[in-house]
């Protein structure tokens, strides 16, 4: 499916700059949905330990929901802490047009 790929390429940088805790790039680039910086980093402090990066095989088991009559997709991906898959949720809007391919977090909770 050439949406999930997209989708993807999207949602790896995302989670690569979460784990580095370049929150402050995010923000700048449009990606922190209705959080500023200090918001997105009380969600994962709030949570404990460490974001990690995931293995890049855990990927294909995101949950992706496609919005009806839009290009957008509601995606949900579990972020890992200290090396292990957690219960701890990434939610994200995706937007694929010609013109625009975006992501923006929707939250970061415990499922």
């Amino acid at each position: 499916m050439k949406e999930k790929d997209e989708i993807l390429a999207l949602l790896i940088p995302l989670v690569e700059d979460l784990v580095s805790g370049k929150l402050e790039l995010i923000k700048e680039t449009g990606r922190s949905g209705p959080y500023t910086v200090e918001e997105l980093k009380e969600q994962l402090d709030d949570y404990g330990g460490t974001l990690t990066a995931s293995p890049e095989i855990d990927y294909k088991n995101l949950d992706l929901y496609e919005i009806d009559d839009e290009p957008e997709w509601v995606m949900e991906y579990e972020l890992w802490v200290d090396g292990e898959k957690s219960d701890l949720t990434l939610t994200c809007t995706v937007r694929l047009t010609d013109q625009e391919k975006s992501i923006a977090i929707d939250s970061i909770h415990v499922l």
